[in-house]
């Protein structure tokens, strides 16, 4: 039996979905589905109804889920036990985070630690999957957003806050103001981040979340992976974009940046394990404490 396709069932079973397995898991659907009815084949049962839309247990996936979660904890735990032995008397540990956080000066981060204590090892990963290693024990840290953060058993902080703007062209009625209203949007189109999965980007379901709770259908000109391309959009007069402000790089040209009011906001957190693999990890948090709270008290400094 199949670790991976074990922790896909354990997964499945908590989701009930699998659109938000396969994102979760880093498979396609497809796959996905092959290698459920590969382990409901090996156990000549079907573990699923799926007489409907939506994924439901049936009683052989509520009797087998347990098993199966705690197998796979059992081998996490393992895993994590030797990778302990064999580095506890080594200076190294791993960071991972999601490629679509790099406007938050993670990168700056981790290289101004490297600069300042080059006695310590570590490595960096680059990954949509970042929880996902953080609990297979394959990281020490891991830089996530709020939507990410789908498991209690670890601590965290918050690393960075963000807000979400709308963004105008220069000459538009609402260009040079410093607040807006959804209110004030209702007649415009709107251009919107999209995902590289299935999963709407954080970005446009905080925005979507919004109209919906407003009773407004949002009218959608266009949607894009990239930030620059949205912005070209908006340039060329297409519709408003939605974007977090921090994934607005400097100042372009031809565009005004308006904060919503009331504030969305949105975190982004670093996530780390109770106990680590290596102390220079412990460093590492040390350090992140220290720079968070100084960087926290000159924002405030200059804000008074």
């Amino acid at each position: 039996m199949d670790i991976s396709v074990l922790e896909e069932f354990v997964s499945l079973a908590e989701t009930c979905s699998f659109q938000e397995t396969a994102a979760v898991m880093n498979v396609s659907q497809s796959a996905l589905t092959k290698h459920i009815h590969k382990l409901e084949e090996e156990l000549n049962l079907s573990l699923f109804d799926r007489s409907t839309r939506n994924v439901r247990l049936n009683e052989y996936s509520r009797a087998f889920y347990p098993y199966a979660r705690q197998i796979c904890m059992m081998h996490h735990d393992a895993l994590a036990e030797l990778s302990e032995m064999k580095n506890k008397d080594s200076n190294s540990f791993t960071i991972a985070y999601a490629p679509v956080l790099g406007q938050y000066g993670i990168v700056d981060t981790i290289s101004d630690y490297a600069g300042q204590n080059p006695e310590n090892t570590f490595h960096t990963v680059e990954s949509y999957q970042a929880m996902t290693l953080l609990q297979s024990k394959k990281c020490d840290f891991a830089f996530v957003s709020e939507r990410d953060v789908t498991d209690d058993n670890y601590n965290k902080i918050i690393y960075k806050t963000d807000h979400l703007t709308a963004v105008v062209p220069d000459g538009h009625p609402l260009a040079g103001q410093d607040f807006v209203a959804l209110e004030q949007l209702y007649n415009e189109r709107f251009i919107l981040h999209s995902s590289h999965n299935d999963i709407p980007h954080e970005e446009t379901a905080k925005f979507l979340d919004l109209c919906a709770s407003r009773g407004f259908q949002a009218q959608i000109a266009a949607e894009s992976q990239f930030t620059s391309t949205m912005l070209r959009y908006v340039s060329a007069g297409r519709g408003v974009a939605i974007l977090n402000r921090f994934h607005i790089p400097g100042e372009i040209p031809g565009i005004s940046v308006i904060d919503f009011k009331p504030t969305i906001r949105s975190y982004i957190y670093l996530l780390y394990p109770r106990r680590f693999s290596s102390p220079c990890a412990a460093h590492f948090l040390h350090y992140m404490i220290e720079s968070i709270g100084a960087r926290d008290a000159a924002s405030g400094s200059k804000t008074t």
